[in-house]
């Protein structure tokens, strides 16, 4: 099955980047869309959105946690009718009530629903899963420990089942921006390479005709995390720390 056709599912159907790419991606109206997340005004106005564009879609309840009931209850939206085209996976969070639940809600979470949802395309032979990871997936931060750490679980997750994925006819895409202006990071500082939705989800489609595997957004943002992993500490602004 073309990626371009089957039911389209945006985990975490309230980010703004989830969505940007979700929409990137989707094609001509009519289709098949859920939008899985906590109830939420996000997600109800990104649902009306499609809805207004011709699409058909459903919400189901997605909570990242250590229990299975989050991934089982999605699962039963997703009956056999739901025939996955296309998967965009954009949970996370950079604040959680404790290390703990950072750890949870970007990294083990995410990582048992990549394995499940790769799983369930590979039965089916098609699909096109896309994991919004971040750079700090491939250089953690101290200043943001736990975040890093989930991240990085999630992102080798999806890497180390791309092969595997592939010789089912599963095409995996990890996304690797950096500093993105959405609601999430409202009100921080703005760094050097700093991007939006909008230019991320331009970079995956780009990613996805060329069958890569990995992008990063900005590209040069690949660079500046390779030489940040040689430098000294004391010589990298604190901020990148």
């Amino acid at each position: 099955m073309n990626p371009d056709l089957g039911t389209a599912l945006l985990v975490g159907g309230s980010s703004q980047l989830g969505f940007a790419v979700l929409t990137e991606l989707l094609g001509p109206s009519p289709r098949r869309v859920v939008l899985a997340g906590r109830p939420s005004e996000g997600l109800w106005r990104h649902a009306d959105q499609l809805r207004d564009a011709g699409y058909q879609v459903s919400t189901a309840q997605y909570d990242a946690s250590h229990e299975a009931a989050g991934t089982d209850g999605l699962l039963e939206h997703l009956t056999a009718d739901h025939q996955l085209g296309l998967v965009v996976i954009a949970v996370g969070a950079l604040s959680a009530d404790s290390f703990a639940d950072a750890l949870v809600v970007n990294g083990l979470a995410v990582a048992v629903l990549v394995q499940t949802l790769i799983g369930r395309m590979s039965d089916a032979g098609s699909g096109q899963l896309v994991l919004l990871s971040s750079a700090a997936a491939a250089r953690p931060r101290r200043s943001v420990m736990a975040y890093s750490l989930g991240k990085q679980l999630a992102d080798s997750t999806a890497l180390l089942l791309a092969p595997q994925a592939a010789a089912a006819g599963v095409r995996v895409l990890v996304v690797r921006p950096g500093f993105v202006a959405t609601r999430m990071t409202e009100g921080l500082d703005r760094p050097p390479l700093w991007t939006t939705p909008a230019k991320v989800a331009s970079q995956v489609a780009r990613a996805i005709a060329g069958h890569r595997v990995v992008v990063w957004v900005p590209r040069s943002m690949a660079l500046v995390v390779r030489v940040l992993r040689w430098l000294p500490s004391a010589l990298i602004p604190a901020g990148l720390r």
